[in-house]
């Protein structure tokens, strides 16, 4: 029994995807974090902290990161890696995954949490105000550059445009902008393009503004349900929470 298990181990570790040729260095980029898709075998980031990368590859939210060190945020690094051949995203977050076990020594383990969350729904339970979108051309490369599938930008003066996003993706965004958990329950399948034009209700008080971020969080929720035809409502759900156990600074390449 032992030895089958030992050889499942092995098998395990050998199966896990691997990037080629990896170099990771100190970033003396004052700038913004710059992160390639992770999609196709290949990892291109600037100025980029681990925090960033554990929540890219592993697509978790930032408050379902427990235990991070300072330095997981402070630190910032320029990172290349390719693997032999090319690969599809699930693949390529899994090679992320594996460098950050390699490089970084990350060693994580996975929580269940009951906690509060809002369920995003059809308002009137019926009908949306959303465009269907065909999603043939989506499959495998979510996030290729030249693929808008999956595809949430944000313009001036807080204009969301979706094309062909699926509802728990989008639900994942919104969580981003909430700083909150938001899951998915309103039963659409299938991909969507969508506008959601929020005027000036940013997240960010202008300096002096006695406005907070309540403003951006009520123009979501109404034009959600406005112009979209979907609505977010108070409720629980268990959400996974990766809790960091180990982690360490790179050596030098």
């Amino acid at each position: 029994m032992k030895l089958l298990l030992s050889l499942a181990f092995v098998g395990h570790i050998l199966a896990q995807p691997a990037f080629e040729v990896t170099s990771v260095k100190p970033s003396a980029n004052a700038g913004s974090i710059s992160v390639s898709p992770l999609t196709g075998g290949k990892l291109t980031a600037r100025n980029v902290n681990v925090r960033t990368l554990i929540r890219a590859s592993y697509q978790v939210q930032d408050f379902q990161i427990s235990g991070a060190p300072n330095w997981l945020e402070a630190e910032r690094y320029d990172i290349d890696a390719k693997s032999a051949a090319p690969a599809g995203a699930d693949e390529t977050r899994l090679m992320v995954q594996a460098l950050l076990e390699d490089r970084f020594q990350l060693k994580i383990r996975r929580e269940t949490k009951e906690t509060p969350a809002y369920a995003m729904i059809v308002a009137n339970g019926k009908t949306h105000k959303m465009t269907p979108a065909d999603k043939t051309a989506c499959e495998p490369e979510l996030s290729s550059p030249t693929n808008p599938c999956e595809h949430i930008r944000t313009a001036a003066g807080f204009v969301i445009t979706g094309e062909k996003v699926s509802m728990p993706k989008f639900a994942i965004a919104l969580s981003a902008m909430f700083r909150d958990t938001i899951v998915d329950q309103t039963g659409l399948a299938g991909v969507y393009d969508f506008k959601l034009d929020l005027g000036r209700a940013g997240f960010t008080p202008a300096p002096g503004s006695p406005s907070n971020e309540m403003d951006g969080i009520n123009a979501v929720m109404s034009g959600l349900q406005d112009q979209l035809g979907l609505k977010l409502e108070r409720t629980k759900s268990a959400i996974e929470i990766l809790v960091i156990e180990h982690v360490e600074k790179p050596s030098a390449n």
